[in-house]
């Protein structure tokens, strides 16, 4: 793969170098059918230091889930370790990891969470926007996201991963800073000439926001986009099944629903709705306290 970078300026803002990739691409037109979103929870390990045996565990467990979602196209969250993730996912050929670094008001001994795209199929293009350069204010996002193009350039659909502030530190001061986020992802596809009304754009990951839990009905980190449109591929799955986070063992936090795949109206009139199917991967030996999303298109 080679790899090279150029810098962004948004509103005045400086943001860090995206890196791009371009793989030799055998079959460039081929598209995916079936994409997957899952947080890994500090992978490997479950925990920011983990032992040894811990990781070995972590990593062949989560391997057997990736066989058994049998995604062509996985979208994952907190990826401690790349040379990890290239272990477990191997039969992912193209696989792209993010490069974020923590921000000044960050905790500086905690390893740093990337987010990754796995590909069955060809990666076109990919960038990465990180937000740790963004001056410090109470609304700066965390992290970054993670894009990538596949398909050529008539039929082709753009995918973006990402994992947004936690509600650490307060719901609605986390909803500023997770809104943010959804600014700067707009400005990227509006830098790139992508009109949601009519191309393919999916955006995926963990949101730590709530289409179900009445506390997060005024936050527009998902809904911004929902009257916009787009589509939440889960939105038709009742619960409890539509929860992707394990309820708190020690009772601090409910199950949540707080990793959506979310589809523009370009791809709704690409493909038609009744021709996906969308569920959540729930289950005691899924290795996290994220439960995986996944979507099929076809019949």
């Amino acid at each position: 793969m080679l790899f090279w970078s150029f810098g962004v300026v948004w509103a005045g803002l400086p943001l860090p170098p995206a890196s791009q990739s371009q793989p030799a691409l055998e079959k460039p037109g081929q598209l995916p059918a079936s994409v997957a979103t899952w947080n890994l929870q500090w992978f490997p390990g479950n925990r920011p230091a983990p032992s040894p045996s811990e990781r070995a565990g972590h990593e062949a467990e989560t391997e057997k889930v990736f066989r058994n979602l049998d995604s062509d196209l996985l979208l994952v969250q907190e990826v401690v370790d790349r040379e990890a993730l290239g272990r477990v996912g191997r039969e992912y050929p193209w696989r792209v990891v993010s490069s974020f670094q923590r921000a000044a008001d960050e905790d500086s001994d905690l390893p740093v969470q990337n987010v990754a795209i796995l590909s069955k199929v060809p990666i076109r293009e990919s960038w990465e926007v990180g937000f740790h350069a963004l001056p410090i204010t109470p609304d700066r996002p965390v992290r970054g996201f993670l894009g990538a193009r596949l398909g050529t350039k008539k039929n082709g659909i753009t995918v973006y991963t990402l994992h947004l502030k936690s509600n650490r530190g307060g719901r609605e001061a986390s909803a500023k800073r997770r809104e943010k986020a959804m600014e700067y992802l707009r400005k990227d596809w509006e830098q790139r000439g992508l009109d949601p009304g009519k191309d393919a754009i999916l955006v995926a990951g963990d949101f730590n926001c709530s289409l179900r839990n009445p506390e997060f009905a005024e936050e527009r980190t998902i809904r911004g986009l929902l009257q916009e449109g787009w589509i939440s591929a889960t939105a038709e799955i009742p619960w409890p099944q539509a929860a992707t986070v394990r309820p708190d063992p020690e009772g601090k936090y409910p199950a949540s629903d707080f990793d959506h795949i979310l589809l523009s109206p370009g791809w709704g009139k690409m493909v038609e709705r009744g021709r996906w199917k969308a569920g959540i991967l729930q289950g005691s030996k899924v290795p996290s306290d994220h439960w995986p999303v996944w979507l099929r298109f076809g019949d």
